[in-house]
């Protein structure tokens, strides 16, 4: 008697709902998530305004290669501008998870929004398989094609790249095929001759770049400006394309389960 006494004195009703209340809050607090590190990396042209035939947009950092009224501009994409423009889980070209060997989110892709216009010529050429990277360490990276026919070989290919990561079920067949639907309306494509007074545009894709990475230069080779007969290349143009890199390890903020 004395016991129950003792606990209606010390421990009324109020009190411990209010006591659970507090352990339930504190519970909740446990269940947020770490701290999501992140690999950001963003280029910066390393031309300054206009040198030459080259012209950089101060607004949105792209540069374009100018000659007679023609246009090949490139303009890097980073990971939050891609998650903003395709923002589901069909995005092709994001992580949104922590890789937890690695401790964050890593960059799955570099990319490139290529755009070509063409106001001047009867027809140019840009080709996607003429183009590839450059870093500061010497290490030469080739754009992703769309299929394996494509790629005649080459493992860097979207089509191998999604379908060795599993698309057995259902819902993973359906996101692979979302995906590869995104990316066929996407990537600047082989063999895409740009006629007089039309503009072509579409992204090259390329194994995400080193963490220590400083600099980069993006290669087009062999700019097609006038054909000759049976459309053999008659004038050519090699184009280069430095970027300064800016790639490091953030820190985002807490989030809730």
């Amino acid at each position: 008697m004395k016991r129950r006494e003792f606990v209606r004195r010390w421990a009324p009703a109020p009190i411990l709902a209010a006591a659970v209340a507090v352990f339930l809050v504190a519970a909740g607090c446990l269940s947020l998530t770490p701290i999501r590190a992140m690999h950001k990396v963003e280029l910066k042209s390393a031309a300054s305004g206009s040198s030459g035939e080259y012209q950089v947009d101060p607004i949105d950092g792209s540069v374009s290669y100018v000659h007679e009224g023609l246009r090949l501009r490139v303009q890097p994409v980073t990971s939050e501008q891609l998650d903003a423009q395709i923002p589901g889980e069909e995005n092709p070209f994001v992580y949104r998870e922590v890789d937890y060997d690695q401790g964050f989110v890593p960059q799955r892709f570099t990319v490139f929004q290529i755009t070509l216009s063409n106001p001047t010529f009867d027809k140019v050429l840009a080709e996607p398989r003429r183009a590839y990277l450059v870093t500061d360490r010497g290490k030469i990276m080739r754009p992703y094609a769309l299929t394996r026919a494509d790629a005649a070989g080459d493992p860097r290919n979207f089509e191998t790249y999604w379908l060795s990561r599993g698309v057995q079920s259902g819902n993973a067949q359906k996101t692979y095929l979302e995906r590869m639907a995104v990316l066929r309306g996407s990537t600047y494509q082989p063999s895409s001759f740009v006629f007089k007074g039309k503009t072509y545009s579409g992204k090259l894709t390329f194994d995400p770049l080193p963490v220590d990475t400083k600099e980069v230069v993006l290669h087009i080779d062999h700019l097609v400006l006038e054909f000759g007969i049976y459309d053999i290349p008659k004038t050519q143009t090699d184009l280069e394309f430095p970027f300064d890199v800016n790639s490091r390890i953030v820190e985002g903020a807490l989030a809730r389960k």
